[in-house]
């Protein structure tokens, strides 16, 4: 479902929204269904859920798969916004189980080796009544050594549209990079095709016989897979915080969006349009130091729904991946901070359009969205001085907040002016101070925000880029109540500006070559500047005190 957002009216160019949070865990995301362990009516103890995937019949009936340290539960949801127990496979006991579907049918591993793996489940979607399933143990032979292993575990699976199931960090070879298993052919009985074991891989995304693999350290390495018998990597590249848990891929295949499963890390977009020539288009972590962990994306159209341990299912609008927008999230749990508590999976693929997330200690819970329309703001600066000692200044409408992408700085804009000035780095009061000089190239990119903590509502990053101008400088002496200009003796017909804190221009001044030139001091003390502009175009100011 969509809903209109009324949007402010913005400074320039294309629109940028702004929205408020209502409460400190939900935007824009409504629970239909909670359903936790102790409801389920089967015997898993203590048990914690993991992963979850989702399933619909030819009837249109839909099925939550959940994983559960103590085996695997499908559950039907009904119409009537009910979860119904339709089956339970008690399985070897681990902290890690994914699961995945082709067809009719459900494929589910765990990790860890315990006395008795259960290898590969299986699981028959349209024989749930019957119970039918079952566990395999593929072997493969590897061609080189000729040794024979048996699938045991796995850590994460995906499914590609050709029906080829990957198997990451399994028990199969010497690197637990990715075991192709076929699942198409004969889906109750597959068999395995081939495996990659130049990297380990702790999850994966495939298309178009082109592997993704999130090797964690490793970063991501895409792997050409059109010979499953001998895969051939094309590319890495890094992610931010260099632990790559998990990727995923847009839709028209241009983007590939990571998590790193560490505190205070990073959702990332990368443009992969050129493997030759990858580039990162955005990096997003909230609430910054408390140690929030991101663990697992998806991309659901234009938007890209992640799980958060401890703070939920947060959902971007990525429809212009240079710029995404918070649009909604729901936090599921009670625990904040750091660790691996809290929400696990998130699944967004139900024809009804439910969202299907699974909560470590609380449970399943199905969610319904309302996805606002987003609008977006480039925002540029109104004007650009490069001199020494000079501003860049600019306006923006609302209240917003700045953040430095390096540094994480960030100011306040005021309600009654809707402008804010930045000119230097590292301020902590109502300016961001921003020292350029002559000699200079930078490239400064910061985010906006709502600033509502701990929820900020990130907005957008923007780009502003500098080069260096040779501008003639001036000097401005400070009297008892006036500032005298001076260095300017060589330039005709100059038109002098003096700006508020606001960016506000006070006076305006014509100045001609030879003159002296006073500016009077203004009615209240504070920080000002002093601006010229000739008329071919140059331009310098300088920042001044009222005493």
């Amino acid at each position: 479902m969509k809903s209109p957002l009324l949007t402010l009216c913005t400074l320039l160019l294309s629109g940028l929204m702004l929205q408020a949070q209502p409460s400190n865990d939900s935007l824009n995301l409504v629970k239909l269904i909670h359903f936790p362990t102790s409801d389920w009516n089967v015997p898993v103890g203590n048990g914690k859920c993991n992963d979850i995937w989702g399933y619909a019949d030819s009837s249109g009936a839909e099925y939550a798969l959940v994983g559960n340290e103590k085996g695997t539960l499908v559950a039907h949801l009904s119409p009537f916004q009910q979860a119904i127990p339709a089956l339970w496979v008690p399985g070897a006991t681990s902290v890690w189980r994914d699961l995945k579907t082709w067809s009719h049918y459900a494929y589910v591993v765990h990790d860890a080796t315990p006395n008795n793996p259960d290898g590969l489940l299986i699981i028959d979607m349209d024989s749930l009544a019957q119970s039918r399933y079952r566990f395999v143990k593929p072997t493969y032979t590897n061609p080189v050594t000729g040794i024979v292993d048996t699938f045991q575990k796995a850590h994460n699976i995906f499914v590609d549209e050709n029906g080829i199931l990957y198997a990451f960090g399994s028990n199969i070879g010497t690197s637990g990079g990715a075991v192709m298993i076929d699942v198409a052919t004969d889906p109750w009985n597959p068999s395995i095709v081939g495996v990659y074991e130049g990297d380990y891989f702790h999850d994966g995304y495939a298309r178009n016989d082109t592997l993704w693999g999130a090797a964690l350290w490793g970063g991501v390495i895409v792997v050409d897979v059109t010979y499953k018998s001998s895969p051939l990597t094309i590319a890495t590249f890094a992610t931010p915080g260099s632990f790559a848990h998990n990727c995923w891929l847009s839709d028209d295949g241009n983007t590939l969006y990571t998590t790193d499963e560490i505190a205070d890390g990073f959702i990332a977009g990368f443009d992969v349009s050129n493997l030759s020539n990858v580039n990162e288009y955005f990096r997003v972590r909230p609430q910054v130091g408390t140690g929030v962990i991101p663990h697992n994306a998806h991309v659901d159209g234009q938007h890209l729904v992640t799980s958060y341990y401890t703070f939920g299912v947060h959902i971007l609008d990525v429809e212009y991946p240079e710029l995404p927008v918070l649009a909604a999230y729901y936090d599921s749990s009670p625990v904040s901070g750091g660790g691996f508590f809290g929400a696990w999976g998130a699944y967004p693929y139900l024809p009804s359009n439910r969202l299907l997330v699974t909560d470590r200690e609380e449970g399943l819970f199905v969610l319904e969205a309302d996805y606002p329309d987003v609008s977006r703001l480039k925002l540029t600066v109104g004007t650009l001085d490069l001199s020494t000692g000079s501003t860049a200044w600019g306006a923006l409408p609302g209240h917003e907040m700045l953040y430095w992408k390096s540094g994480g700085d960030s100011l306040y804009v005021d309600s009654l002016s809707h402008q804010v000035l930045f000119y230097g780095l590292n301020a902590t009061n109502d300016t961001l101070m921003w020292n350029y000089a002559p000699g200079q190239n930078l490239a400064v990119h910061y985010t906006l925000s709502s600033g509502m903590f701990p929820h900020d509502t990130l907005i957008g990053q923007i780009g502003l880029s500098l080069e260096d101008l040779t501008l003639p400088s001036f000097d401005v002496w400070t009297g008892k109540e006036s500032w005298a200009l001076h260095g300017l003796e060589g330039h005709q017909d100059l038109r002098i500006q003096l700006i508020d804190a606001n960016g506000q221009v006070l006076r305006q001044f014509e100045w001609q070559a030879g003159d002296d030139m006073v500016v009077p001091f203004p009615l209240s003390p504070g920080a000002y500047w002093i601006r010229y502009e000739s008329r071919q175009g140059e331009s310098a100011s300088v920042s001044v005190i009222r005493p």
